[in-house]
């Protein structure tokens, strides 16, 4: 190259960069230099005669009520358009915050937070280039973004969405409260943003503005409430057990919902009137519910209600206060039985099924039950019953309730008792025969000809049911009940007066499960109270009678081995055993436990009741009266003696049926009470075979005031003195009467 061409070629050179500097200076020099990135139509250097990506709307910015160009969501998606590989790339990706919209009559938005001229949402409601919120992404004081206000903790979403925030009162997902366990890793890995406090719940835990994967701005679909699950792992044996899932939002949404709940619990059904922890249940579940549910039925298990006051529980099954909030002095609700997120308690990976039928190891209890560990909980003044004769696992292994469940499935409670659907009032899970009292109908499920307890029945004479106890003048601390079968302090007698059919051994409350049926006796046999070696279950409604305990009437003190009809000693009879039978009597009159003794033809029937142990051969042979009979037909009216409290009652029997008269023939029970040793005392025996005198021999009252007076005068004294003693003894005379004068 000429140096003529060299000059030539570096002038060129130099006029081309005076003129790329010149350019860049008049560039460099504007003072809307850094702005024209978006705000482009300020610079007039830049204007083509092109048409715009961007449309051209008119307008400034700086004037009210105006929306220029670079307003437009349209210049946002010229940069964020997601070329470049930050950030910017989720924001029109997938789904985002709603925009173009206006706010919902749910939202409220504050004036620092502007709309468009339409009032409409858009980006700029949140974001601006100028707001106080510009700064590095991930700053820890929520400057991010660009927004218009500071976002600590989910605050900028706050400010819209206020009743969301405001979740006690709203019933929505608690925020900025410390949650109860530790927020899963995978949680933040689905785009979870972290708050200031660790373990903190914020609205940005569960949504993402932009780039969300699920509706309502949720990180992930949860059409299988697969978010709902990943913090609420011990909940998620729900999702696969009805296999037919809610289409929009997953298991959990059919009975939650994180935002304006009807109730506590996020619960999302309509709450009926009651209870709140029990109407959560019941919405469903109750007899008033239209949906194609499990009904609880007429006789449910109680709720509502304190626990037993006998309970000593071993675990905190959950109780709940009127609000529905977990209570250590609160009630039993349904959810202090069952978990309802967790159909099987021992084995989670079963979640049973659609239409599955439930027993006692699965159905959202707590725990299982098929041992009846979760009814025993509460219940644990019934533990007995698992190791007594009335754990029809052993006793009648093949006998099932209601439900069709066999002992070994439904465990010892539910052979007799379930919680819903029950047939009447105490949970009944068996059938009732319809006839008879109502309590007694629940023992004749089994107690009967056909039924499993066949082999242990009341027999054609036993101790009357269904009678009133005021009406005979009687008090007793046992149980009595209205024909309803509740207790009532007015009720009536029935078998569980006497039985407590949950207690084997009243004096025994651990007992060794033997795994056998158990011939019982007075001291045991769910008998309320033992009857031996003293009768006092007997004695709580025949006070009078319990004297007995050891006089020479007391055969346990004078033929300890005599048996009655039954066979059964003292032992296993008790005291009032060795005489009356309260089941299973062959005898009819006075329930007798033993083989009438003879009597005369004419002679009251009430007599063989004494005849049968003072007679020859039998266990009273050496007390037999010489003189034993009042001479008959003399018939006697004790109607003004009729006052059965007065030392001189003198009752009258029928001389055929052995019942109670006004009027009749004197017999041995009109002088002597069997029950009681003297009438001066009300004390039981001293253990003795006692020799007697006047005063006591079981004779209902004195010589100086008996029922003899009234015909014999002051002659009853002696008559009465010596009645047995043929010497002494004396025919009464028929006075003289002279018809002349």
């Amino acid at each position: 190259m000429t140096y003529r061409t060299r000059i030539v070629f570096y002038i060129l050179i130099l006029s081309t960069a005076f003129f790329i500097s010149s350019r860049a200076d008049a560039v460099g020099m504007s003072s809307k230099r850094d702005c024209v990135v978006c705000h482009i139509m300020w610079l007039d250097s830049f204007r083509t005669d092109k048409e715009p990506l961007v449309p051209f709307q008119p307008g400034n910015v700086l004037m009210k009520d105006t929306q220029g160009v670079v307003s437009s969501e349209d210049m946002c998606y010229s940069c964020h358009d997601g070329y470049v590989m930050d950030s910017r790339h989720i924001t029109w990706n997938k789904n985002r915050h709603v925009t173009f919209v206006k706010p919902s009559k749910n939202i409220t938005v504050p004036s620092s937070l502007p709309l468009s001229v339409k009032g409409e949402i858009y980006c700029g409601t949140c974001h601006s280039a100028h707001g106080k919120g510009a700064a590095p992404h991930g700053d820890p004081t929520g400057k991010t973004s660009l927004m218009r206000e500071t976002n600590i903790d989910s605050s900028l979403c706050e400010k819209c969405h206020s009743t969301k925030a405001d979740y006690k009162r709203y019933n929505g997902h608690p925020v900025h409260k410390l949650a109860s366990f530790e927020l899963p890793h995978k949680l933040y890995e689905m785009g979870s943003a972290e708050a200031l406090g660790k373990d903190v719940v914020i609205c940005q835990s569960c949504h993402r503005v932009h780039g969300a994967e699920g509706e309502k701005l949720l990180l992930v679909k949860n059409d299988k409430s697969q978010l709902c699950a990943t913090c609420h792992a011990d909940k998620k044996n729900i999702i696969d057990i009805k296999k037919q899932l809610p289409s929009e939002a997953g298991p959990c949404s059919a009975c939650h919902t994180p935002h304006n709940a009807s109730d506590k619990k996020l619960w999302a059904r309509p709450v009926m009137e009651g209870n709140p922890a029990s109407q959560l249940c019941l919405g469903c579940h109750g007899d008033q519910s239209d949906y194609e549910t499990r009904q609880t039925g007429e006789h449910s298990h109680p709720i509502d209600v304190h626990i037993p006051p006998k309970s000593a529980r071993t675990i905190d099954l959950p109780l709940f206060a009127e609000d529905g909030s977990k209570s250590p002095e609160g009630k039993v609700q349904c959810f202090s039985c069952h978990d309802i997120h967790t159909w099987d308690p021992l084995i989670h990976e079963n979640t049973g099924g659609r239409d599955v039928e439930g027993d006692a190891s699965n159905s959202f209890l707590r725990m299982t039950n098929t041992s009846s560990t979760l009814c025993l909980e509460c219940h644990q003044d019934k533990k007995q019953v698992a190791t007594s004769d009335h754990n029809l696992a052993v006793t009648a292994p093949q006998e099932s309730n209601i439900q069709g469940f066999a002992p070994e499935v439904s465990g010892p409670c539910g052979v007799c008792h379930i919680p819903h659907n029950a047939r009447a009032k105490p949970l009944w899970a068996r059938e009732l025969s319809g006839y008879g009292d109502y309590i007694s109908q629940l023992c004749s499920s089994c107690h009967e000809k056909n039924a499993s307890a066949r082999e242990k029945l009341i027999g054609k004479n036993y101790h009357p049911l269904d009678i009133s106890l005021d009406k005979l003048g009687i008090t007793t601390t046992l149980p009595l009940y209205d024909r309803e079968g509740m207790k009532t302090i007015e009720g009536n007698v029935y078998c569980t007066t006497c039985h407590d059919p949950h207690i084997w051994d009243p004096n025994n409350a651990e007992i060794e499960y033997e795994h056998k049926n158990i011939e019982g006796d007075t001291t045991n046999s769910f008998l309320r109270l033992s009857n031996f070696p003293s009768s006092d279950l007997c004695k709580e409604c025949h006070k009078d009678q319990a004297y007995v305990d050891g006089t020479e009437h007391d055969m346990n003190i004078t033929a300890p081995d005599s048996r009655n009809l039954l066979n059964q000693t003292v032992r296993e009879s008790g005291q009032c055993g060795a005489c009356h039978l309260v089941h299973n009597s062959p005898n009819k009159l006075k329930l007798w436990a033993r083989s009438y003794g003879r009597v005369y033809s004419r002679e009251d029937v009430i007599n063989s009741l004494c005849n049968s142990c003072h007679s020859r051969g039998n266990i009273a042979e050496s007390k037999i009266p010489l003189t034993a009979m009042h001479p008959e037909d003399r018939l006697v009216n004790n109607t003004l003696r009729c006052d059965r409290t007065k030392i001189d009652f003198a009752p009258i029997f029928d001389r055929h049926t052995g019942l109670e008269t006004n009027v009749g023939n004197i017999s041995c029970p009109t002088c002597h009470d069997a029950h009681r040793w003297s009438p001066l005392t009300e004390q039981k025996g001293n253990n003795k075979n006692t020799e007697g005198n006047t005063t006591n021999s079981f004779l209902r009252n004195v010589s100086y005031n008996n029922i003899c007076i009234d015909c014999h005068g002051i002659d009853a004294l002696f008559r009465y003195k010596y009645y047995h003693d043929p010497d002494e003894r004396v025919e009464p005379v028929s006075p003289v009467i002279n018809i002349n004068n």
